[in-house]
């Protein structure tokens, strides 16, 4: 299988066009090539089925408003996740649930991610058999109508129960809006709107924040039963991933889904990428998925990377942290209003996610890793030493390091933002072989929420036996380890293809690799 695609315009004056002859082998393995645009007439005589075709502008403003239609479920699941941290404060002097004990604050934030759990493989088969666009808006009746029980909530199950079905809902977010985005958006983009999802989560969760201020919990679970709402109202108008069409042999709605989504009417436009397309999928169906398939080599390395880059993520704290944020200020015992803090903490994140769009497809995924990880662990190690110092000396510390958690925290979260939020998400979706990405995704995404929940759950008795500052020295630790592992054993994906990436975990296929090339090589000579 061949095709030829430009890389450059021709205009008059100008050197001859730049392309690039990519071939695969019934194997899979995949050689690139460069050709001017005199050798490219040749090597579609030489090379059979060769397509070649100059790339024509497209509009990306439809992509954008696709990503940011899919992305408002992302705003969801960043609400659903820090609503507690502003509202358990305000439940425990309310007049319903003022007698509310410790265990049942901690079932309250975790019950959420215990839903996200149940989820995730429903998610996966509601994707496959109803369509990303569609589950995702099935799935907004009972978001709204989660929050909508909280807010009449009357006694701690309804809380529990509504918590249960917006975790659920926002799982199943978790789950269908990157693989949409990834599905939907050009090449060039991508890496930007996959950070997209990490943006909107911050901006749900500085968003509940500032509601949380001034609200009480009820008038909160209303604020947040709007996003699924405003969720629905776009995400009725933009299409569905061109990809799952083709997967279901639509083609025609295929054609019409790319024509949207790159902004033209003209079929010619995206012809060549709906063959590509097309090819990609064949590709995808001819290799059987079994569990014997998930037990090879090629397999088993990249997937083992994704479970570590998840397990170092969720246990660096930023769930805990998110959590109880309020309750983090107010133990500090600053002179800093811990409300004004926290709003400081939301707005500073969606900041540093903004800067991690635009520095993610240019700086090296790994890179990014490994600066964000030191820094998490030098804020840490400060907060956890503000906590040790202040139980000794409790006034004198809170009176002249009051600034510290505040500062602290802002470098926390900052890091965070930049590596270890967004990257490992983007990295999962390059990492996998295509023909098991399904499975393997869905059981590190699971594993992601169920190491949440355990942390979400204990947090309060880890503060209880750890004390404050031995909880935060703990998850120090555990992310500089995740930095070793991410120095050793995580390779650099950025700039690299799909093809390529499989290439690096399966060194048995490098010489076929080069093999096909000398062919390519030797089709140019002719």
């Amino acid at each position: 299988m061949y095709s030829i695609e430009s890389l450059s315009n021709n205009k008059s004056g100008e050197k001859p066009h730049e392309s690039t002859c990519v071939t695969s082998n019934e194997k899979g393995n995949v050689s690139v090539l460069e050709f001017s645009k005199l050798e490219s007439d040749k090597a579609t005589e030489i090379i059979p089925n060769c397509d070649l075709h100059l790339p024509l502008k497209q509009k990306q403003w439809t992509q954008y408003l696709a990503a940011f239609s899919a992305n408002i479920g992302s705003m969801a699941l960043g609400t659903t996740t820090a609503w507690t941290s502003t509202a358990l404060p305000d439940l425990r002097i309310s007049d319903d649930f003022k007698s509310i004990t410790k265990s049942q604050e901690a079932w309250i934030g975790s019950v959420m991610i215990l839903g996200a759990i149940v989820s995730c493989p429903v998610a996966g088969v509601g994707i496959e058999r109803f369509g990303r666009r569609m589950s995702m808006l099935l799935l907004t009746l009972p978001f709204i109508g989660g929050w909508l029980l909280i807010y009449f909530a009357s006694n701690i199950w309804m809380i529990y129960a509504g918590r249960f079905i917006t975790g659920f809902c926002a799982g199943a977010f978790s789950v269908a809006v990157p693989i949409y985005v990834a599905e939907t958006a050009d090449t060039k983009i991508r890496g930007a709107l996959g950070c997209g999802y990490d943006l909107m989560i911050t901006i749900g969760i500085l968003y509940i924040f500032l509601i949380g201020t001034y609200t009480t919990w009820r008038i909160q679970a209303l604020s947040c039963a709007i996003i699924p709402a405003a969720f629905h109202c776009f995400m009725f108008f933009v299409p569905e991933s061109p990809r799952l069409l083709v997967e279901k042999n639509k083609t025609e709605e295929a054609a019409k889904s790319l024509q949207w989504l790159r902004g033209t009417k003209d079929f010619h436009e995206v012809e060549q990428e709906l063959k590509e397309l097309q090819r990609n999928v064949e590709e995808t169906c001819r290799k059987e998925v079994s569990w014997r398939g998930l037990c090879t080599m090629p397999v088993i390395k990249p997937t083992f990377v994704g479970f570590a880059l998840m397990f170092i993520m969720q246990l660096s704290g930023m769930d805990a942290v998110m959590f109880y944020t309020v309750d983090i200020f107010r133990s500090a015992g600053t002179h800093i209003d811990e409300h004004l803090s926290t709003n400081i903490v939301g707005a500073v994140q969606v900041a540093a996610t903004v800067v991690a769009a635009l520095v993610v497809d240019r700086c090296g995924r790994r890179i990014l890793l490994i600066v964000s990880g030191l820094f998490m662990v030098i804020s840490l190690t400060t907060i956890g030493l503000y906590f040790y110092l202040k139980s000794s000396d409790d006034a004198r510390v809170s009176e002249g390091l009051g600034w510290l958690p505040l500062a602290s925290l802002i470098v926390y979260v900052i890091s965070f933002s930049i590596g270890l939020g967004p990257v490992p998400c983007i990295m999962l979706g390059e990492l996998l072989p295509p023909h098991v990405k399904g499975i393997a995704a869905g059981m590190i995404v699971i594993s992601k929420w169920t190491l949440g929940f355990i942390i979400t759950l204990m947090f309060q008795d880890m503060l209880s036996l750890l004390h404050e500052s031995g909880c935060y020295w703990l998850f120090a630790s555990i992310t500089f380890l995740g930095v070793i592992y991410i120095c050793f054993c995580v390779p650099e994906t950025n700039g690299k293809s799909l093809e390529e990436i499989q290439l690096y975990f399966s060194p048995a296929l490098v010489s076929s690799k080069a093999t096909d090339e000398k062919q390519c090589k030797e089709a140019k000579s002719v």
